[in-house]
């Protein structure tokens, strides 16, 4: 084993305490005899698992809100061993490096901010933690909500036609058990969320991928597909599309909006991503008024995985149907949870916390860009801000291989496929850029006959 996994090893069995300062760099390189560049590599990839904390000025330390050591039975356990999402979902913090995944490092996440809010909202909400929420969603909740996106993406939307709900995927499968009926044609990205596509065929649908280009749906190929089918509804992400980060411009949003009236389908217009944009965006939401749009926004993605409150703003005509669908199926959210995002919202502390997420996903596309560039890697769309890249290596017509190599390098990936509604994508596989670090870059350096 190397350095890194000889550290990496100490810190998991708690022979560092937490909070504990490491040696600096130079000392480290002098006690255990390596080059100085093989302990900043460490130090970074260690940050990236969530091990280390870097503090400005003043060193490495073990992390405070660190993973615990995982027994190795646990971690060996096998569990759908042959669906790598599950694999990456469910692989223990810390035993390995996320890079594909479509969430925020632990480190990044506030957890003292968030602390305070939840001790607020327990002694301003107490009947909160013992009741059944609003089963449309808490009153006051619902008002923020419509500010909130009244000052984001320019929308109007009374309280009365929107609805909270556990987390985008329930919003989306009430969507969708609304909508569909077995065999309807149901538009999709191509390439999209893996798990979305599963969701509409579910419910009967039959998924049909339409490519996402830079700024939006290739509406060359909609219009072949639209001459061929009738289509129920299009679910589209819109903001930093997943996996590509591609957006949305006003040209494409009133293009594919043009088409729907034309031939009478829904946008379900998918926008979790959206609070990661720093400046006003392009939604379909906001050209059309919601009337052949449902908009679908989410705080687990910019908060907390573990926080799944999502909401939906409707078409007035849908509110009482999928209002009656979420009580057959969860009732409520928790009312808890409503209160504790209301109370992060009313007090500016959500503006914040998003606005400087923001900023260092802006600084990790610039580094995860040019480090990849400079190993050969292409992505078709370079996005200014947002988690994702999609990328590809010209000497690489099929990742297989290469994702399995990495994963021995404790380092996970999705496979283009996991993505995939129609088309072929084994050349390309998704990276989070928040988790990229200088020290992983080395390990995309492709070697000749690779």
């Amino acid at each position: 084993m190397g350095f890194y996994d000889d550290l990496r090893t100490d810190l998991l069995a708690g022979r560092w305490e937490r909070g504990q300062r490491l040696p600096s760099i130079r000392a480290m390189a002098a006690q255990r005899r390596v080059s100085l560049h093989t302990v900043v590599s460490a130090y970074g990839r260690l940050v990236g698992d969530g091990l280390l904390e870097a503090q400005q000025g003043r060193g490495y330390y073990v992390a405070l809100q660190g993973p615990l050591p995982v027994p190795a039975s646990l971690a060996a356990e096998p569990a759908l061993p042959g669906d790598p999402l599950f694999k990456l979902l469910q692989t223990p913090p810390g035993l390995m490096v996320k890079l594909g995944c479509g969430w925020l490092p632990p480190l990044w996440r506030d957890t003292e901010l968030l602390a305070r809010a939840i001790r607020r909202t327990a002694r301003l909400g107490q009947s909160g933690l013992i009741e059944y929420g609003d089963i449309q969603g808490y009153v006051p909740l619902r008002q923020l909500l419509s500010a909130h996106l009244r000052q984001t993406v320019r929308l109007d939307v009374a309280p009365g036609r929107m609805i909270t709900t556990l987390g985008a995927t329930q919003a989306l499968d009430l969507v969708a058990r609304h909508l569909l009926s077995p065999g309807d044609c149901v538009l999709v990205d191509e390439p999209c969320n893996g798990n979305l596509a599963r969701l509409i065929r579910l419910c009967g649908g039959v998924p049909i991928g339409v490519p996402r280009r830079e700024d939006g749906p290739d509406l060359v190929v909609l219009d072949e597909i639209l001459s061929q089918h009738r289509v129920r509804a299009f679910f589209c992400n819109s903001t930093f599309h997943n996996p590509t980060g591609a957006g949305l411009s006003p040209r494409s949003a009133f293009g594919v909006l043009k088409r729907a009236v034309e031939h009478d389908f829904l946008i379900v217009e998918d926008d979790v991503y959206g609070d990661f944009h720093p400046e006003g965006r392009q939604t379909f939401a906001e050209l059309d008024g919601l009337e052949r749009v449902v908009y679908i926004g989410s705080f687990s993605k910019s908060l907390s995985a573990s926080l799944r409150i999502g909401y939906l703003a409707c078409p007035q005509a849908l509110v009482e149907p999928l209002v009656r669908l979420k009580l057959l199926t969860s009732v409520a959210v928790p009312g808890f949870c409503e209160r504790f995002v209301h109370t992060i919202l009313a007090d500016g502390t959500y503006l914040r916390h998003a606005r400087a997420i923001q900023r260092r996903l802006a600084t990790q596309q610039q580094l995860a860009q040019k480090a990849l560039r400079q190993r050969g890697w292409r992505f078709e769309v370079a996005p200014a801000g947002g988690m994702f890249l999609w990328v590809r290596h010209p000497a690489l017509p099929d990742l297989t291989d290469f994702i399995a190599r990495l994963e021995e390098k404790r380092i996970l990936l999705l496979p283009g496929s996991a993505f995939s509604v129609s088309a072929d994508h084994r050349a390309a596989t998704r990276i989070n850029v928040a988790y990229f670090s200088p020290g992983l870059a080395r390990a995309f350096q492709v070697q000749e006959g690779s």
